[in-house]
């Protein structure tokens, strides 16, 4: 009975652990939001660029 109160315990401790880090990941992002916003924008952005000039080049040996 022991066994199982110390398992079910010890469950219990990492679910609020992971819900405490995904809470505290949350809230970073909603502090930060501008540096996320920008961050998350210039990847957008960069991929976006790559794959356009991928693209022009591949129409370029075409020709």
């Amino acid at each position: 009975m022991e066994y199982t109160e110390a398992k079910a315990l010890n469950l219990e401790l990492r679910k609020t652990h992971k819900e405490r880090l995904d809470k505290n990941f949350i809230r970073k992002i909603y502090e930060h939001k501008w540096i996320s916003l920008i961050t998350f924008s210039v990847i957008i952005l960069s991929s976006i660029n790559a794959m356009m000039i991928y693209n022009f080049l591949k129409i370029l040996q075409n020709f």
